[in-house]
């Protein structure tokens, strides 16, 4: 039975990744447009590549997390 849940486990934490690259690309690749249309000045790109760096490392953690097995809320295997 454990083996299962970690396998669940994996797959929240694959979910999760996924939906956070969602929230953070969707807002990355609206302001990339508003720059490129010139609506916002060109150091708005300072602000981005913040999002970009948060963003990532949030999916990257997740990723760690659903490759190992561990549920997105834990720090440990049950």
């Amino acid at each position: 039975m454990g083996f299962f849940r970690n396998i669940w486990d994996g797959l929240l934490s694959l979910a999760a990744a996924l939906v956070t690259l969602a929230v953070f690309a969707t807002p990355v690749w609206a302001t990339h447009l508003a720059i490129s249309a010139k609506v916002v000045p060109v150091w708005t790109y300072a602000a981005l590549v913040g999002l970009i760096y948060i963003g990532g490392n949030l999916a990257i953690a997740f990723l760690r997390k659903a490759l190992d097995g561990v549920a997105p809320l834990r720090d440990r295997r049950r």
